[in-house]
């Protein structure tokens, strides 16, 4: 993909994206495009759709939502924000929304607790950004690129924002304090944030020390609290967590026994906005711009040129990629659970109809 494009492209349309950004994307809203007459195959089908803030992670579903991809398949999407992924998963457990766009470690960890939901589309692949106060680089003559081993001993003895108990961002400093030989709970001290905001507005405050969020709010927290890249994860920065399945499209049994053609509708709609990610980067990064809130319009080229390979290019989910997800939840966990576990926490047969010619 020709990179400097996507950057061009971004600058040279921010003026009227930057118009639509506030209006656009927030919790409770409707798509973009959600008044659109339903043509699709959904026949005017209602999807609601539970995710946290705004978020690169989530960039393939803006862009479907930004090019009306689902109105195209005949739904009519409503999206809502929870911050937590407890929040997230038991939100599509009682049935208050239909899909949840949700960690696949915390399907795992659900499934495998009993409960009954499946992930049944791949969003993106890891991509949650460890971002640390320069000082403390300088402190310990540490550069961006020093040895993965100096790094992660750095995270000893820190204050360290995650958005949630739980969430993707405390299972990736936990996995990382492991990986360097720390105890999470001893060595360092974790705090829930409540947010990506949140997190973001305590590094520039200096009330942490570093932050697990992804872009853009890495980004900015970079920008606006002195701060550099422990780990790029989104840019392959770690490769341990290389090609590892993170954000997925998750819903309960129920609603795939009952609404199985809301979900292929809403799985096509997804698969269009991996191919436009694909092969048309630029239109995608125009397409999703309004729905990642009031960043800078350079800021959002050079975080969407950074994230670029953490997007998958279809929504079935990868086998190999759900694998390395379970070891890394696994290692959060402390190896509890069973590859067994992937057979019924993982439903195939959504994006094979889905994208099927």
């Amino acid at each position: 993909m020709n990179k400097s494009r996507v950057r061009n492209a971004v600058l040279a349309g921010a003026a009227s994206a930057m118009l639509l950004a506030g209006c656009a994307g927030s919790g409770g809203s409707n798509s973009a495009a959600s008044g659109a007459a339903a043509s699709g195959t959904c026949q005017g089908e209602s999807v609601k759709v539970a995710k946290p803030s705004p978020s690169f992670v989530y960039l393939p579903f803006y862009v479907a939502e930004g090019g009306g991809f689902f109105e195209e398949e005949g739904l009519v999407p409503e999206t809502v924000e929870v911050h937590t992924g407890a929040g997230i998963v038991a939100a599509a457990v009682s049935g208050s929304v239909d899909v949840a766009l949700v960690t696949a470690g915390e399907v795992f960890v659900a499934a495998e607790e009993g409960a009954p939901v499946q992930a049944f589309a791949q969003v993106s692949n890891m991509a949650t950004n460890v971002v640390i106060k320069q000082r403390v680089l300088d402190e310990l003559g540490l550069t961006t690129d020093s040895p993965d081993d100096a790094k992660l001993a750095a995270l000893k003895g820190l204050r360290i924002g995650v958005t949630g108990s739980g969430s993707g961002t405390d299972q990736v400093i936990r996995y990382l304090a492991t990986a360097g030989g720390l105890d999470p709970d001893k060595d360092m001290e974790i705090i829930a944030t409540g947010g990506s905001g949140n997190s973001v507005s305590g590094f520039s405050g200096d009330r942490f020390d570093a932050i697990a969020i992804s872009s853009p709010q890495s980004n900015i927290a970079i920008q606006q609290g002195s701060g550099a890249y422990l780990f790029n994860i989104a840019n392959g920065d770690y490769e341990p967590l290389a090609n590892n399945l993170y954000i997925t499209g998750m819903a309960s049994t129920r609603t795939i026994a009952q609404k199985t053609n809301v979900l292929e509708c809403f799985t096509t709609a997804l698969a269009h906005a991996q191919q436009v990610i694909e092969n048309d980067p630029e239109k995608a990064a125009e397409l999703a711009q309004p729905y990642m809130g009031d960043i800078d319009p350079a800021m959002y080229a050079e975080a969407f040129e950074a994230n670029i390979n953490a997007w998958p290019t279809t929504p079935a989910v990868d086998p190999d990629a759900a694998k390395a997800a379970l070891n890394f939840q696994n290692q959060f966990l402390g190896g509890t659970i069973s590859e067994e576990v992937l057979v019924d926490a993982i439903n195939t047969d959504i994006a094979s109809s889905a994208t099927a010619e």
